[in-house]
């Protein structure tokens, strides 16, 4: 059977308790410690993650907020410029119609004057071939009622003749 050697049993279980007891105090406890902190650190470290993580969500949102103002800003101004420059264009239109037209208005009055004077000369031409001719006929002058008279009767006839066609 076993035998148990009490002396050799209380030493052993001394020797144990004392080198659980210097394991304890020399290797656990700083173990521990050494544990407690890396787990601190960790869960430190967690919550500086976590709250950048915030931060830059909050950035992030700050970001797209401020890039859609721009854009916004942006449109605004182009429809700005779209529309100032649809107004120049409407402006340089209205004067440039405008100008054609002073210039047609202008032209019109030019060609009626030209018309005018041209007509004028026609007809103080055509009298004199007419008197010149009309003396040639009669193989002598005219007194000056009878060369009026004659004037103002092929005068009258001229008008009749512009205003048919």
């Amino acid at each position: 059977m076993i035998e148990i050697h009490w002396p050799l049993l209380l030493t052993q279980i001394a020797t144990f308790l004392v080198a659980m007891f210097i394991i304890w105090k020399w290797f656990w406890g700083p173990l521990t410690r050494l544990l407690q902190q890396r787990s601190q650190k960790i869960a430190g470290d967690l919550e500086r993650a976590e709250q950048g993580r915030r931060e830059i969500d909050v950035l992030e949102a700050e970001y797209r907020q401020r890039l859609s103002q721009i854009e916004e800003q942006a449109r605004r101004q182009i429809n700005e410029a779209i529309q100032k420059g649809n107004q120049s264009k409407e402006e340089i239109l209205q004067e440039a119609r405008m100008e054609a037209q002073r210039i047609l208005e202008k032209t019109r009055m030019d060609l009626a004057l030209e018309r005018d004077r041209v007509v004028r000369e026609l007809r103080k031409q055509m009298a004199d071939l007419s008197l010149a001719a009309i003396e040639r006929l009669l193989g002598q002058g005219v007194d000056q009622k009878t060369q009026k008279r004659l004037l103002d009767d092929f005068m009258l006839e001229v008008e009749k003749a512009e205003k048919k066609p």
